[in-house]
């Protein structure tokens, strides 16, 4: 029988509540591979098993969204300066895929609205919100409220609210998220507060359902620390089986990996 032409078939992921807590999460997609944050490292991560991703989010000159690591664009483009000098087209205009290798030449920046757009509830997304003071020290963190609203109505767009999750470190910008999404998970990041205290310690008073340790940063003290405190602990991050192997022994629930093959057939997660 042949289908209609409008028929569509879709891979739909178990939303974040139904997935396993330990799983692997391909680290600005399958990084070693592919351009960083773009599409072919998400594809290639995604069409390879992986349950998880993760990105990073920066807004520009003009208050659209995009996926870019760093605050400047030099390491990853031919372009120079931070990415909220920029609009939206002059960013378009660079090349971020040139200093991967030859085959990625040409590749175009991603806004979110691109990532959500092809991989919506295919993967959980840990997003990772940037902000001008991770050192907690300096204060501040919050992003403009009309750009954070965009991001989260972009997430409802697509339908994906129950397929993501925040990762942030400043307390301030933990407050405005719970503030504006309270029902979207969120993961304490690694900071230098200046109240002395520690991830565990942030993440219980932010209200966060994890953490993400940043190692060498991290003992086995934390984690279970972190597990009493009923917090899920992510880890940053670890491209070698024998390590990765240690951290799912110590009780670490998800690793962040560039390498997801190789970790995945090493440790059997996806």
């Amino acid at each position: 029988m042949t289908q209609p032409d409008t028929m569509k078939f879709t891979l739909i992921q178990p939303p974040f509540d139904k997935m396993p807590a330990r799983r692997l999460c391909a680290h600005r997609g399958f990084s070693t591979i592919a351009p960083e944050n773009g599409m072919a490292a998400f594809g290639a991560a995604v069409a390879l098993g992986a349950s998880e991703i993760e990105f990073d989010l920066w807004w520009t000159k003009d208050g659209e969204i995009v996926s870019i690591h760093d605050p400047t664009l030099d390491r990853v483009s031919d372009g120079s300066g931070n990415v909220w000098e920029h609009t939206l087209a002059e960013l378009r205009e660079l090349d971020f895929g040139a200093k991967k290798g030859p085959h990625f030449k040409g590749t175009r920046i991603v806004r979110f609205e691109d990532i959500l757009a092809k991989f919506s509830r295919q993967v959980i997304m840990n997003i990772h919100v940037k902000d001008l003071a991770t050192d907690a020290r300096a204060g501040g963190g919050e992003w403009d409220e009309a750009v954070l609203r965009k991001v989260i109505g972009l997430i409802d767009d697509y339908d994906a609210r129950r397929h993501v999750y925040f990762m942030a470190v400043p307390d301030a910008l933990h407050r405005q998220l719970a503030r504006l999404a309270p029902d979207i998970p969120r993961c304490q990041g690694e900071g230098f507060w200046k109240d002395g205290g520690d991830i565990v310690d942030h993440a219980i008073a932010n209200g966060c359902s994890m953490v993400q340790l940043f190692k060498p940063n991290f003992t086995q003290a934390t984690i279970d620390r972190a597990h009493a405190s009923g917090i899920r602990c992510n880890v940053f991050w670890s491209d070698d089986p024998d390590e990765a192997r240690r951290f799912l022994d110590m009780g670490i629930d998800t690793i962040l990996t560039n390498d997801y093959q190789p970790i995945a057939a090493a440790t059997g997660l996806n």
